[in-house]
């Protein structure tokens, strides 16, 4: 009985495991961007194993690494934040979700720039002695090399923590952090060399841009919006964006290629410099011969996708009856997105709510896919249409584009958001040649890499230690032995005494004389006789020496006192700067933050305003109906008594006609025999 007793006990422990596991797990809804490359940039998947080029656009997640060569400069950009890579610099990316951002710097400088104090908590930099996190907003850089990480705070502060130190670094300084046996600080200046200038030029080139107003400052790559298009007012979608400088016939998801990058599966990669946020975030529409891009409602951090289209064809089957046809074309306003993928209820709503904010039209939708309806499913130019080896390979796709303003294409039948090809890892667009310093990093940034940073530690310390016991060794022969042919014996094992002889005798000759010249740099070889004068003046030598400080002394007081007194100024002139710029940078904060509430309390009054003008218009359509209801019940009763009057009208008139015909018959009647006496009499009367 008890045995049963624990079963049933134990029986709602294991449904709710059962159902945990059960549960999709989504992908992640913020996402990383190359937004920038220049020169040589390469960058290896977290599913694959080689390097290759790296691509503009390029959706970066969690496992992905980039890699920098001797004239390469690279940008990631993750919402508001950017991080931008110098020359020889290595980056892995440990992590990139909703929750968390951490990056390992392998090598080289990297610069991280932060807008949002939110994002500021969740982003770390890691490496190999340490690990890097600011303390709030700001700018700041990190260089790491084999035993030093060089911190520098332009705007902020920072704070480093290793094994057995917690240094924070203040706006303004730079700190070189040294880990041997233990960790050792020196404090200078920030270096302006050409990475610092570099990065100096984009931050003005965001400063001058602004924060985005008509979507989120968290929504990636929002930034070249305002540089490559314009924003107009439509009184049917809101805001929307139309991009400047395509040419005729351009259309959503046409200039580009497609990849599979996990965990989505296949993902659009755009090639215009801008072609990043319109194609992952809200819809396009077609507004007479020219599309425009609608964002949507405001969301505060809008979820990432794949790729927001429809794809035509049933998954698995050829679309056509010659070579197997894939065709595609982007959402409409108000259509909803099925991801192909797995996900859960409450992702496919968020994903969603920008645009639709009907959840109950979500979830029919969901259930049953054949009721969603879409706008451009048969319209010529904006379906996409091409071999399925362009999709299977990731080639361009603009180039292989047919055609459909003839009759030789016929579209498919059916639009599924299913892709019709599974994704399959292809390594065509990868380096099959590499130089050999990158080839040293990438064998740098192997698996052993990713190992703990105290075993890292541990292993530099054994290292360091068994080279100086192998430099301590005086007279061996650190030269690698050269290769025997196959089939020879050894040298240490042939019998062969005249020449192993040779070797000692000449080692220990060598050992002798780095002996011998060490004792005598030591002081503990005497030295040979001299003569009295030379004895004289070595005798003298230090009573002129002594003469000479104590007239030295005066002067160098008086210089040590004056370099004192100046450094003190140089102090409290770099000390009343360093105010000026905390002040200054204070100022700002305070004022970009008071523009941001006043933004927020803008967006907040005129939300509410729209809310309030929302509720009267519907109260003024409820009143309306109300009128109208009124206005027809008053027709119908006025119908009603000009029925009843026409009634009484037509039975008075039926009446009058009985009186009339009546009265015809009696006058009938008085025109017999012995009518006459009648109305003579009825004459007489009075």
């Amino acid at each position: 009985m008890f045995s049963h007793l624990r079963y049933w006990l134990a029986l709602p422990l294991l449904i709710v495991f059962a159902c945990a596991q059960a549960a999709p797990s989504n992908p992640p809804s913020r996402v990383g961007r190359l937004s920038l490359l220049d020169g040589d940039v390469s960058m290896r998947r977290e599913d694959g194993r080689r390097w290759e080029d790296a691509t503009l656009n390029w959706p970066l997640t969690g496992g992905d690494e980039i890699a920098t060569g001797d004239d390469g400069l690279a940008e990631i950009r993750i919402g508001s934040s950017a991080l931008r890579l110098g020359n020889r610099t290595a980056v892995d990316i440990l992590r990139l979700d909703d929750e968390r951002i951490r990056v390992r710097l392998q090598e080289g400088s990297v610069a991280v720039r932060l807008r949002s104090a939110e994002r500021a908590a969740a982003i770390e930099v890691e490496t190999r002695h340490g690990l890097v996190a600011p303390l709030g907003p700001g700018q700041f850089r990190v260089d790491h090399d084999d035993a030093t990480v060089t911190l520098t705070s332009y705007r902020g502060d920072v704070n480093f923590r290793s094994d057995d130190s917690d240094i924070v670094v203040t706006q303004g300084r730079r700190a070189d952090v040294y880990s041997g046996e233990g960790t050792s600080v020196r404090w200078n200046a920030p270096e302006h060399d050409d990475f610092a200038e570099w990065v100096l030029a984009r931050d003005e080139r965001d400063d001058a841009l602004g924060t985005p107003r008509h979507v989120s400052p968290e929504m990636t790559g929002a930034e070249d919006l305002y540089e490559y298009g314009d924003w107009r007012r439509s009184d049917e979608y809101g805001e929307i964006w139309y991009p400047r400088d395509v040419p005729s016939g351009w259309a959503p998801y046409r200039s580009g290629r497609w990849v599979s990058v996990a965990p989505w599966g296949w993902t659009w990669v755009d090639d215009a410099p801008w072609g990043f946020a319109p194609f992952h975030y809200g819809r396009w529409v077609l507004l007479g011969q020219r599309w425009a891009w609608v964002p949507g409602r405001y969301a505060a951090r809008p979820v990432y996708a794949p790729a927001l289209v429809v794809w035509l064809g049933m998954p698995g089957v050829v679309v056509s009856s010659g070579p197997a046809y894939v065709g595609w074309f982007p959402l409409a306003p108000r259509e909803i997105y099925l991801p192909s993928y797995h996900y859960s209820r409450s992702y496919v709503r968020e994903i969603n709510i920008t645009h639709v904010t009907n959840v109950v039209e979500i979830t029919r939708v969901e259930r049953d896919r054949r009721h969603a309806r879409y706008a451009y499913r048969d319209h010529r130019n904006a379906v996409t249409l091409v071999r399925g080896d362009v999709l299977r390979e990731s080639r361009p796709v603009f180039r292989d584009a047919r055609r459909l303003d003839d009759d030789r294409w016929q579209l498919p039948r059916v639009a599924t958001p299913v892709p019709p090809f599974e994704p399959v890892r292809n390594f065509r667009q990868e380096r099959s040649e590499r130089s050999p310093e990158k080839d040293v990093r990438s064998e740098r940034r192997t698996a052993p890499d990713r190992d703990d940073p105290d075993d890292l530690r541990r292993r530099q310390r054994d290292a360091a230690r068994d080279r100086d016991v192998r430099s301590s060794v005086a007279g061996e022969d650190r030269r690698p032995a050269p290769l025997e042919p196959f089939g020879t014996i050894p040298r240490e094992r042939r019998d062969d005494g005249r020449d192993r002889d040779r070797d000692q005798v000449q080692r220990d000759a060598e050992r002798r004389e780095r002996f011998r010249e060490s004792r005598q740099q030591d002081g503990l070889v005497p030295q040979p006789r001299q003569s009295p004068p030379e004895r004289e003046q070595r005798l003298n030598a230090p009573r002129q020496q002594e003469q000479e400080r104590r007239e030295r002394d005066p002067q160098q007081l008086r210089q040590q006192q004056l370099q004192q007194l100046e450094a003190r100024r140089q102090a409290e002139a770099s000390r009343r700067e360093e105010q000026q710029l905390e002040q200054r940078s204070r100022q700002d904060l305070q004022q970009r933050t008071d523009e941001r509430r006043r933004e927020q309390e803008l967006r907040d009054r005129t939300q509410r305003q729209f809310e309030q003008q929302q509720r009267r218009d519907a109260q003024e359509r409820q009143r309306f109906d109300e009128q109208q209801r009124e206005h027809g019940r008053d027709r119908h009763e006025q119908r009603q008594a000009i029925e009843q009057q026409r009634e009484l009208q037509r039975e008075q008139q039926r009446l009058q006609q009985q009186r009339s015909a009546q009265e015809r018959d009696a006058r009938r009647r008085g025109g017999e025999p012995g009518g006459r006496d009648d109305r003579d009499m009825s004459r007489d009367r009075p």
